[in-house]
Parts: C-alpha cells; structure tokens; sequence
C-alpha cells in the first residue's frame, strides 16, 4: 500500500471508531466493528517498516495489532446481533478514538508539532548537559530537529505525545467523577514528561560515549523499557484513584468469557479497591 492509501486507512477506521462511540445506535456496533478491522489492517501494514528500522519494540505491537483489534471487530458484531452494550467495548472505542484522531491532528499541523519538538529537544540537550556535555539543538528539516554534537534527530515520536493522548483517552473516556480524572490526568501528563527527557537524555548520552551503533538498544529497548515501567506504575495510580477505569479494562480481559448478552464482567472486580460487602 502506498503512504496516502495506509493514512486514508487509519483515518477511516479512526473516523468510524468515533461515529461509533458517540452514536446511541444498535448499528453504532457495526461502525465500531469495520473501524477495529480497518485499524488491524492499517497497523499490521505497518510491521516491516518498524522492523527494517530494527524497532523490535513496535514491530511487536503491529504484529499484535490485527488479532487483537479482529478480535474487538467480533465482539462489536456480537452486539449487534445480541442487541448488547458491553461498556467496556464503547470504552475502548472511545478511547482510541481520542487518542488516534488526537495525534492525526497533532502530525499535521506543523506549527504545533514543530513546537513540540523544538521545546523536547531543547529540554533533553540541556538535561543531558548538565552531566559536563556540550550538545546543542540544530536547525528543524521535514522530520524533526537534529542534535549538535551528536548524531541524533528528535521528532514526533520522541516528545512522547502519544502518551499524552492514550492517558486523556483512557481517563476521560471511562466514566467516573470528572474532577478525580482530571486531577489525575493533571499529575500524569508531568510525570510522563519529565520522565521522557530523561529518557532521551540518557540516549543522546550513550549515544555520544557508545557510538551510533548503541542507538537502537538504547531508544529501542532501555529508553521504551522505561517508558512501559513508569506507565505501569502510572497506570496503578489511575487504577486506586479511578475504579471505573479498572472496570472497563478488566472487561475487555473478559472478552475471551463472554459468550452472551449481559455478561458480568465485574464479578471478579472489588478487592483492590473496595471493601468486601458481605463481610
């Protein structure tokens, strides 16, 4: 597929994901069912790319892609024909309908995008100079802004903004008091942030020392290694501090169950956060 072709995809199926969340419709299912099979296509298409960029990380998830959003695809045609809501699936609609139309946007307005980058790159250069270095921030070409002093390049995908996106998504796309999620989208948006510079901090550093040969164990496995471990523990916040979040999540776990309309997916949901009732 050609590059219009895999965005004309992704912005179909992000589109329909969205019609989908916020139609109060039976066939808002089916919408939601084509959209999920449209983004598995769309980001397994994507494989070989973050594999020739030796991105083991992504590739993995593109691979994981199509099963995992076919398999929602069923779930939402299940609906239909069972006349069932399952929340946890509007949930996740919702909440990739968000986060996905939220960074479509992002990557195609080049003055805020470009100002992201700016800002990171010149936020990493100095964290990374405080430990004696000299680096400098370049000049901005098409992709992102290149680094003084060593080989490196900061775009898009290093301001962590997708992080960004999937935090708001989840936490204002499950329901829940509205002041709890916005305090702690409030907290996790500067933890993610602070945690990212010195994600890419410690990049551009072993980059310097190691030569350019260490990039891709470095950006690929210890820099988004620590990524997934912040945003787990970020995750078990959310999770003590908004219950319902917990909930949705735990409900798409119990997809692989639910074999008919009213499933409960909250009978083994209670203990890490409330009291036993019949105590």
């Amino acid at each position: 597929m050609t590059h219009i072709a895999l965005e004309s995809l992704n912005i179909a199926g992000i589109l329909l994901l969205g019609a989908g969340f916020l139609w109060k419709d039976r066939r808002a299912h089916l919408l939601r069912s084509v959209g999920w099979t449209l983004e598995g296509i769309y980001w397994f298409s994507r494989t070989s790319e973050y594999f020739s960029g030796d991105d083991q990380f992504n590739a993995l998830g593109t691979i994981m892609a199509l099963p995992i959003f076919c398999f929602l695809a069923y779930h939402e045609f299940n609906s239909y024909k069972w006349n069932d809501d399952y929340p946890p699936l509007r949930f996740v609609a919702g909440a990739m309908f968000i986060a996905g139309a939220g960074y479509i946007l992002v990557q195609h307005v080049p003055a805020f995008s470009n100002f992201i980058i700016e800002l990171v790159a010149h936020q990493s250069v100095w964290l990374a100079n405080l430990g004696g270095y000299e680096f400098s921030v370049g000049s901005m070409g098409y992709e992102g802004v290149s680094l003084v002093g060593v080989p490196i390049m900061i775009v898009l995908e290093c301001t962590a903004i997708q992080a960004y996106f999937i935090a708001g998504a989840f936490l204002f796309g499950c329901r829940g008091d509205p002041k709890i999620r916005g305090i702690i989208f409030l907290i996790m948006v500067p933890t993610i942030w602070v945690v990212n510079l010195f994600r890419n901090a410690m990049v551009i550093i072993l980059v310097h020392n190691q030569g350019v040969d260490i990039f891709d164990f470095a950006h690929n496995i210890l820099g988004k290694g620590l990524s997934v471990v912040a945003l787990v523990l970020l995750i078990i916040v959310a999770f003590i501090n908004v219950p319902e979040l917990y909930e949705d999540i735990n409900g798409l776990f119990e997809l692989p169950w639910r074999r008919g309309p009213k499933h409960d997916y909250l009978r083994f949901v209670g203990r890490l956060y409330r009291e036993d009732e019949t105590a």
